[in-house]
């Protein structure tokens, strides 16, 4: 059985050999030529795998016979001459190269006119399409077309990379060729971009970087030099450290993966370097995996662009004449001879040549080793896939697409062990940020006691916060970095100092103070979002508020109208008791139970006069009142002087007393152009003067022409001068400065303050230069800041302070809306109201004294007993009946001592019916008193009515 099987198995095996002979002798042969200068290995070695792959085809129906061709290295047209009538007179159906050494365009001609298809896989940068369309019929190219690989960096650059400030370097013709699209960008002045040919440094390369470094301060390069340059020049770049972190460097040569660069890679290359190379078509992973790998396959494998357009441009042609003559039409060896008379041109050629331009890359066998090849009507390769990627790790990162998108790429790459050591990338290591400030309150400051510590330890404010949180969020390192001033921009030279000085020159990567985002400014550094929103407004001086009378209720009459009106009420109170005294009506009997008394009593002396005047004029009244006519006409008039005198203060109070707030001499902007005494301006250079003088608004020109016509200037060199000018004016002066920083100051100060309302919008945001990759970073940190309220915070830490309290904050009227008075200026009132009470008890001490004075000279005591016992019984509120001598006084308290000894010495049941008794008893007592008090009184009227009709009679 196991005979039987070898058998079957020897037969058919013979029979498939037997097959493949059959098959391979009737293929139809075809000889095609090829052009190689010396030293081209590769690009033959590649040749030589595409043609042996396609002759081991099984069902293609063409064998290729090849014939070579070397070209020394001397460029000699004759020679190429020579070189392709050899091949022609092979009868070779196709010419493949030469490469671009050959700056002749002869053997394309020789093919055009022979009609045999010109295969070139190189540059050509001298493309006419005009005369490529007559004279070079037959050539076609799978080389990408330099127009499309310009434009391919142009959008890279423009669209991906968002670079506006760049400096080309180029190493040969072709070179400049792929980046002169670059010089184009529709966003740049032409004076951000310099360009520079390497060929002029050749004696000394040091001097291109230095001129870089110092010079243009670049930080972005793009550069297309050969492969094999590449790495000596980027280690003398690394010299002037160009190769540092926030460097960006694109190398436009699509062989750069092939300059050894991946090997050379260490830990000086922390720039950002990147690169683009014809994108190879993606392994089949369903294809059987080589077990051993030639010297070919890696070379194929690395995307050498030569060997691997010469590999595509076999595979175009082998599979283009297959169709055609495969297709029906009849092979016919070319004949074409270079010095033959009346020679024609192959027929079959012009159709090969149409078949490769509408070839899909999808029925070719074997596949391209490139991306997306279509050939245009002039035989060159419009449509191509770009990869951009980082040479020194070999990392795809996007492709760009002819359609002008780029797309990233997300995929593991894969390296070999061998490789490992050169995988990191040194250009993502943590990198140190130079943070360009000034010293500015409250953003950058230093500390008080800064002698004790060292480094950025020893600066504090809103600005280091706020880096601290943001290098916390995307931990980097930083260190400050101090210049003077934001940045002001000098029309005449183009150029900027300060912080913005130091961005343009990228010796800073963040600037950050009180920097406003300005469209001027965004033409030369990027912005990240706000960090903070603030205006414009009117710093001024605030007087110390005057001070307050405690007498202020005096002021409504000035010192003579109140001398006055003293003067008066002593005049009338002289003149009342002169017309009482002349008024029969004023007299009247003293004792009214005689009816015909001897003398008669006048009321109206001095003291009740006076008591009469101040009563009226305190609207008070009296129980006095005159009876006469004239008095009381007299009365009349006083009354009427004292309710016009009374109405009139007390208007003139209010007035006075609430006109005493503390108001501005201006109130708005609109106030400071309309006046001439104050002066005002701005900070030279500043945001706030460059609103002003470009804006279009009336108000806002008129106050910028007024700023500039002042003298000596109102402009300041800092916001530290304009405060400082405001104190020292006091009130000559105003200074128009962004709301943050005012309100600050006046926080601080109680001799500051805002007037007016706020002017415009404006918004301080991170500074960084053109293009950095890092300020989206930046702002997404910084949203995230504001989402979390820490920069509300932040702000509130450094704006409000809790050690100055100003003295008028609770009692200057302007802190209050509505007329109240302060007890300052109320507080007169209180003085005279004690001061006539303490006049009072002194008096009535006096009075005291002399009646005890009196009381002891009448009942013939001491004035030591008299000044006892009447302040004994004065101490007695309870006591309300006074006894008329002392005696009385004393045997009164001794008896209530009795009496209260022996009330606690009985029982409750006698207590209870002692208390009932004394109740009826003293009710009883009560009620006769009572009874006698109202007979005498109606006795007393009686008497008092018959002597006044007696006397009114008998006068």
């Amino acid at each position: 059985m196991y005979r039987y099987w070898c058998l079957l198995l020897i037969v058919f095996n013979t029979l498939h050999i037997s097959c493949e002979l059959v098959v391979v002798e009737t293929r139809t042969t075809v000889k095609v030529g090829a052009l190689f200068f010396s030293g081209e290995d590769e690009t033959e070695l590649a040749f030589d795998e595409a043609i042996r792959q396609i002759n081991n085809q099984k069902l293609f129906e063409l064998q290729f016979e090849t014939i070579k061709r070397y070209v020394p290295n001397e460029d000699d047209s004759l020679v190429l001459q020579q070189l392709t009538c050899e091949l022609l007179a092979q009868d070779v159906a196709a010419i493949f190269g030469p490469s671009s050494r050959a700056t002749t365009d002869i053997v394309a001609l020789i093919a055009n006119n022979a009609g045999i298809p010109h295969l070139q896989y190189d540059w050509d940068i001298d493309i006419d399409l005009e005369q490529r369309r007559l004279n070079h019929q037959m050539s076609v190219s799978v080389a990408p077309a330099l127009q499309t690989v310009a434009r391919a960096y142009l959008d890279i650059i423009r669209k991906d990379y968002k670079w506006r400030k760049f400096t080309l370097i180029y190493e040969t013709e072709q070179g400049l060729a792929r980046i002169q699209d670059l010089m184009n960008v529709a966003e740049v002045k032409r004076e951000n971009i310099k360009i520079r040919n390497l060929a002029e440094y050749e004696d000394d390369m040091r001097v291109l970087w230095k001129e870089i470094e110092e010079d243009f301060h670049e930080q972005r390069l793009i550069m297309d030099c050969k492969p094999e340059s590449l790495v000596p020049l980027l280690n003398q770049a690394k010299e002037f450290k160009l190769l540092g972190p926030f460097r960006n460097w694109f190398l436009t040569h699509l062989d750069t993966h092939s300059s050894g660069l991946f090997q050379a890679n260490n830990a000086d290359f922390q720039s950002n370097i990147t690169s683009v190379r014809v994108k190879g078509v993606d392994a089949n992973p369903f294809e059987r995996k080589k077990t051993r790998i030639t010297e070919v396959d890696q070379l194929l494998g690395n995307q050498t662009m030569l060997p691997t357009l010469m590999y595509d441009a076999v595979v175009l042609f082998a599979n283009a004449a297959r169709n055609v003559i495969t297709g029906g039409r009849e092979f016919v060896e070319p004949a074409g001879r270079c010095d033959a008379e009346g020679s024609y041109a192959w027929v079959l050629g012009k159709y090969i040549v149409g078949e490769m331009k509408r070839i899909s890359e999808d029925d070719v066998e074997p596949p391209f080793k490139t991306e997306n090849m279509k050939i245009d009507e002039y035989g060159l390769r419009s449509e191509f896939n770009l990869e951009i990627y980082k040479p020194t790790i070999n990392e795809p990162l996007a492709t760009w697409s002819p359609d002008g998108s780029i797309q990233s790429v997300r995929r593991d790459f894969q390296i070999s062990s061998s490789s490992s050591a050169a995988v990191q990338d040194f250009a993502q290591s943590r990198r140190v940020y130079r943070v360009v400030t000034h010293i500015e309150e409250p953003y950058f400051m230093m500390k008080e006691d800064a002698e004790n510590f060292r480094g950025d330890e020893k600066y504090e404010g809103y600005a280091v916060d706020l880096i601290q949180k943001l290098s916390e969020m995307m931990e980097f390192e930083y260190e400050f970095v101090l210049v003077n001033g934001n940045g002001k921009f000098n029309p005449v030279t183009k150029e900027w100092d300060g912080i913005m000085r130091s961005l343009i020159d990228h010796r800073a990567q963040i600037g950050v103070c009180d920097l406003t985002i300005t469209q001027l400014r965004r033409k030369y550094v990027d912005f990240t979002v706000p960090f903070m929103q603030l205006g414009i407004s009117i710093l001024f001086y605030k007087p110390d508020p005057e001070v307050k009378d405690i007498f202020a209720f005096l002021q409504p009459f000035a010192k003579e109208v109140w001398m006055y009106v003293i003067l008066t009420q002593l005049v009338m109170t002289l003149a009342f008791v002169f017309m009482a005294r002349i008024s029969h009506h004023e007299w009247e009997n003293p004792n009214p139970l005689v009816e015909d008394p001897e003398e008669l009593e006048n009321k109206w002396r001095t003291r009740n006069t006076a008591w009469l005047m101040i009563g009226s004029i305190m609207q008070q009244g009296c129980d006095l009142l005159p009876r006469g006519a004239p008095m009381r006409m007299l009365t009349a008039m006083w009354w009427f002087f004292a309710l016009m005198m009374l109405s009139t203060y007390t208007a003139n109070l209010a007035a006075v007393l609430t006109s005493n707030k503390i108001k501005p001499s201006i109130e708005s902007l609109e106030d400071l152009i309309d006046q001439h005494e104050i002066k005002f301006g701005t900070l030279e250079g500043g945001s706030t003067s460059l609103f002003f003088s470009e804006s279009n608004e009336t108000n806002y020109q008129k106050a910028w022409n007024q700023m500039k016509s002042f003298e000596p200037s109102a402009f300041t060199k800092s916001n530290k001068e304009g405060v400082e000018r405001v104190r020292k004016g006091e009130g000559k002066y105003a200074f128009l400065m962004e709301t943050t920083s005012l309100s600050y100051n006046t926080e601080r100060d109680c001799h500051l303050q805002q007037i007016g309302d706020q002017i415009g919008e404006k918004h301080y945001g991170l500074a960084v230069p053109l293009g950095a990759d890092y300020r989206t970073n930046l702002s997404v940190s910084i949203l995230k800041l504001s989402e979390t309220n820490e920069l509300y915070k932040l702000k509130k830490k450094w704006w409000k302070n809790h050690n100055v309290t100003c003295e008028d904050d609770e009692t200057d009227p302007q802190a209050v809306d509505g007329d109240e008075l302060s007890l300052i200026e109320l507080g007169g009132v209180f003085l005279v109201l004690v001061g006539g009470i303490v006049v009072a008890i002194i008096i009535g001490i006096l009075e005291f004294l002399w009646n005890v004075q009196k009381v002891a000279v009448r009942e013939k005591v001491t004035p030591g007993e008299a000044f006892k016992a009447e302040l004994i019984f004065a101490l007695k509120f309870w006591i309300t009946k006074k006894p008329n001598r002392i005696s009385s006084i004393r045997t009164n308290s001794d008896d209530t001592t009795s009496r209260a000894s022996r009330s606690t010495s009985r029982r409750s049941s006698s207590q209870s019916k002692q208390s009932k008794q004394s109740k009826h008893s003293k009710h009883s007592k009560v009620s006769k008193r009572s009874k006698r008090s109202k007979r005498s009184r109606s006795r007393s009227r009686s008497h008092s009515k018959s002597r006044s009709k007696k006397y009114s009679t008998s006068g």
